[in-house]
């Protein structure tokens, strides 16, 4: 198979946090007075994260993560809520895998086009932006700009489209099964999983073996 396009995702694939929600939470939350457990305000978080899955990041995406940081902290405080927004939109709060960007350089070398898809809000473009990674990746497809998310096939098609490729000639990678691996196979993509503990590795050997598929 000839891949031509290689597409990956943001959040727990590409961009990490520097240390887990839980922590950042309680540490934002005590500048205001407030005093929280990381460890259950972790638990909520992902809790949290749950019962909105499915719900869209529109725009600027605070009608999406308030009532989440809300509900993981069990406080309603706006200057809590406003805080923690602006520091999830600086590179200070996320940190880029070196693998991954070291398997990415060398498929860009090699011809193949690269670019994002992520389900995220207006704070993707500052982030792209301010880690230059419009450099690697001239291809991003958000959510919150495209009004559709992963994973509706047509977010995958739109990223192909965006990059010159047909759905069959591309890979997307991404750490979420339904929505990154699923989702690009029902657009027509090759779907692969990213595991942070096997880490971007087996993902080179992987595409390896995607592209000497039989091209179909």
């Amino acid at each position: 198979m000839e891949v031509k396009a290689v597409f990956v995702d943001a959040a727990g694939t590409l961009l990490r946090p520097r240390e887990p929600v839980g922590i950042t939470y309680s540490r934002f939350a005590r500048q205001y007075g407030y005093h929280s457990d990381p460890v259950r305000v972790e638990a909520r978080f992902r809790d949290a994260l749950r019962r909105h899955r499915g719900q869209p990041q529109r725009g600027d995406g605070r009608g999406y993560w308030r009532p989440v940081v809300s509900e993981s902290l069990g406080i309603h405080d706006e200057a809590v809520f406003e805080a923690l927004y602006h520091w999830y939109a600086t590179p200070k709060a996320w940190w880029i895998d070196t693998g991954a960007l070291a398997l990415l350089a060398k498929l860009a070398r090699e011809g193949v086009r690269l670019g994002i898809i992520s389900n995220w809000d207006s704070r993707l473009r500052i982030l792209y932006t301010r880690f230059a990674l419009d450099r690697m990746f001239p291809v991003l497809i958000c959510s919150s700009e495209v009004g559709v998310e992963k994973p509706d096939p047509w977010i995958f098609r739109i990223a192909c489209r965006c990059a010159g490729v047909r759905p069959r000639e591309a890979i997307h990678i991404g750490d979420d099964k339904d929505h990154d691996v699923q989702g690009a196979t029902e657009a027509g993509l090759v779907g692969l999983p990213f595991d942070e503990e096997l880490g971007w590795n087996q993902l080179q050997e992987r595409i390896q073996a995607v592209r000497r598929l039989p091209y179909f």
